[in-house]
């Protein structure tokens, strides 16, 4: 036999996915903004590394979605305005790579 409470709130996949966003999406659908527009405009990661001063690990990090490899928060925030500026990206348009709820 099954007890139902009528005071339990019952959890479904609309209810938590419309409220909050999913961020693992967030943070992949950034990677492939970047990926995609970098390799759009025809910049290497070399090159980009060259043009943003920023490390080519460091961009390699970013594009491979390894969050482990990423550096601070503070530091990384900095990074991606410049990359956004550099592949003609809108501002903030990158922003879910530092969030780090993920």
């Amino acid at each position: 036999m099954a007890l139902t409470f009528p005071f339990k709130k019952q959890f479904t996949e609309s209810t938590s996915s419309k409220d909050k966003g999913n961020p693992d999406r967030d943070f992949l659908k950034a990677i492939n903004l970047f990926t995609s527009q970098r390799k759009k405009l025809g910049i290497s990661l070399e090159e980009l590394s060259n043009r943003t001063r920023i490390s080519r690990n460091v961009l390699i990090a970013i594009e491979n979605g390894w969050k482990k490899h990423l550096p601070e928060t503070t530091y990384l925030i900095s990074m991606l305005k410049i990359i956004e500026v550099e592949l003609e990206l809108e501002r903030g348009s990158l922003n879910m790579i530092s969030d780090k709820r993920i």
